[in-house]
C-alpha cells in the first residue's frame, strides 16, 4: 500500500507526543516534503506516510490509530473527480475520526467547492505555505477541544412575499434579539446586490467591502479573510454589507454563494440572511443552504399571492414545507384580511406575528438606532418568541384548511 518507504518513526508511547497523525494520499513527493518539513514545526505532529488511492478507511484508522487527532491529505491535482471519490469513501468509513484536508495547485472556486462537498474541511494549496498549514493543523485540534463550535450554525433566509414588506427591517431586529437576549454568536448578511440597507438601519458607516466581494474570494476564505469584511455593532452583531455600486458584482456563481454560506455556519450560531423580494438565483442558493426560510406577508392580497406562489415553487425543487415560516408583519386585528382567511389562502399557519407600529419603526429607521429589544412593548417580545423558536428547532405544521370563499379564489385555492 505504501508509495515510499521513509515512515516517520514515532518517538515514546506518551499521547502528547502523539498529537496529530497526517496520511498523504497520492501526493508529489516535492509536496509531501513541504508538509513534513511543516508539519515537524507543531510538536507531536507527522507525516506519517504517502499511499495510493485504493487506501479503505479500515487502513487509514489502523495507520493513525496511535495519535490524538487524525487528517488524511488528499492531493486532488491529477484528477479531482477521483480525489473527490476518496474523500467521500474515508468520510464514510472513518466517520468523524479523521479529518480530510484537500491539497491542489489550482485556485478555481468549482475546485475549491467541490472538495468541500466532498468533505475536505481544509483547502490546501500548493506550493503549501507555512503559516496556512499551521491554521489549518490548528483548526483540527481547536474544533476537537471546544474553541470552535463542532456543530454547525443554522442560516435563517428571509424573502419577502413583494417588496415594501419589511424585511431588512425584520432581519436585523432578529439578528439583535439573537445576539442580545439569547447570546448567540449572530452574523447578519445583506445578500442584496446593491444598495441594501443593513447597515444603515443599523446607524453603521456602509463597509468598504460587501458580501459579494467575499463570495468571489472563495479560493482565500478563511478567519482571517472573514474579518476584513465584517463591520460589528455595539451589540455584538457582525454584519456583511451589500455593495455600494449597482451592478458591482453581476453573476455570483451559487455555488460559491452556497459554499460562502457553508464556511459562515462553522463560524456563528446563527446566521440570518436579507435577501431582496422574489427568487433570482443569489436567494435561491441562500434558501438551498438555509435551514429555515421566513416569507414576510403583509395582510394584502398581492403579498399573499406571491407567498403562494412562491411556496409552490420551492416544494416543486424539494425544498421541505415544514422548513418554511410565515412571518406576518404589521400585524392588526382591524385588518381587512383576517388571520384566518390569510391561512385559508396559504394552506399554513401564521407562524410569526409582529404587531403593527409603523410609526416607531420609521422613527427607529431614520435615526440609525434599532428598537430596543429588551422593553417589553409588544414588537421586542413578537421577536422573542420568534428567536425562542428558532432557538427550540419548533417545526412548523401546515394544515389545509377547509375550504375557502370570496377574494380566496383569487390565488387558485
Amino acid at each position: 500500500m505504501s508509495m515510499t518507504e521513509d515512515k516517520v518513526s514515532i518517538r515514546g508511547s506518551r499521547s502528547s507526543e502523539r498529537r496529530i497523525g497526517m496520511l498523504c494520499i497520492s501526493m508529489d513527493a516535492a509536496s509531501r516534503e513541504g508538509l513534513s518539513v511543516y508539519a515537524a514545526q507543531v510538536p507531536g505532529a507527522y507525516v506519517v506516510d504517502n499511499v495510493d488511492r485504493h487506501i479503505t478507511a479500515r487502513e487509514v484508522l489502523r495507520m493513525l490509530e496511535p495519535f490524538q487527532y487524525r487528517v488524511c491529505v488528499i492531493d486532488f491535482d491529477d484528477d479531482v473527480e477521483e480525489g473527490g471519490r476518496i474523500a467521500l469513501r474515508l468520510r464514510d468509513g472513518c466517520d468523524t475520526g479523521v479529518v480530510i484536508f484537500a491539497a491542489s495547485s489550482d485556485p478555481n472556486p468549482d475546485r475549491i467547492i467541490a472538495a468541500m462537498r466532498s468533505g475536505c474541511s481544509e483547502y490546501l494549496l500548493k506550493p503549501f505555505l507555512r503559516d496556512r498549514v499551521l491554521d489549518a493543523l490548528s483548526h483540527v485540534e481547536a474544533r476537537r477541544r471546544g474553541k470552535l463550535p463542532t456543530q454547525k450554525g443554522r442560516v435563517v433566509t428571509l424573502m419577502g412575499a413583494k417588496g415594501g414588506t419589511g424585511v431588512t427591517s425584520l432581519a436585523l431586529h432578529l439578528a439583535l434579539n439573537l445576539v442580545q437576549r439569547h447570546e448567540q454568536k449572530c452574523l447578519l448578511v445583506d445578500e442584496h446586490p446593491a444598495l441594501g440597507d443593513a447597515s444603515l438601519y443599523l446607524g453603521l458607516n456602509r463597509h468598504q467591502y460587501s458580501f459579494y466581494e467575499l463570495v468571489h474570494n472563495t479560493d482565500r476564505l478563511d478567519l482571517d479573510l472573514l474579518q476584513g469584511f465584517l463591520s460589528q455593532h455595539p451589540s455584538g452583531l457582525d454584519v456583511l454589507d451589500s455593495p455600494e455600486a449597482i451592478h458591482a458584482f453581476p453573476n455570483a456563481p451559487s455555488e460559491a454563494i452556497e459554499h460562502t454560506l457553508a464556511f459562515l455556519t462553522d463560524n456563528y450560531q446563527f446566521v440570518i440572511i436579507d435577501t431582496p423580494p422574489g427568487l433570482n438565483e443569489d436567494t435561491c442558493a441562500a434558501i438551498r443552504q438555509s435551514d429555515r426560510l421566513a416569507i414576510v406577508i403583509t395582510a394584502e392580497l398581492p403579498a399573499i399571492r406571491n407567498a403562494i406562489r412562491a411556496i409552490e415553487y420551492l416544494t416543486s425543487l424539494h425544498y421541505p414545507e415544514d422548513s418554511i415560516d410565515i412571518v406576518l408583519n404589521r400585524y392588526s386585528r382591524r385588518s381587512i384580511l383576517t388571520e384566518r382567511e390569510i391561512e385559508a389562502a396559504l394552506h399554513r399557519e401564521i407562524s410569526v406575528r409582529i404587531p403593527n407600529n409603523y410609526g416607531l419603526v420609521i422613527n427607529a429607521i431614520n435615526a440609525g438606532v434599532p428598537l430596543d429589544v429588551s422593553n417589553k412593548s409588544d414588537i421586542p417580545l413578537a421577536f422573542d418568541l420568534w428567536a425562542d423558536r428558532l432557538i427550540g428547532g419548533e417545526a412548523v405544521v401546515a394544515k389545509p384548511s377547509n375550504g375557502s370563499r370570496g377574494w380566496l379564489s383569487l390565488f387558485g385555492s
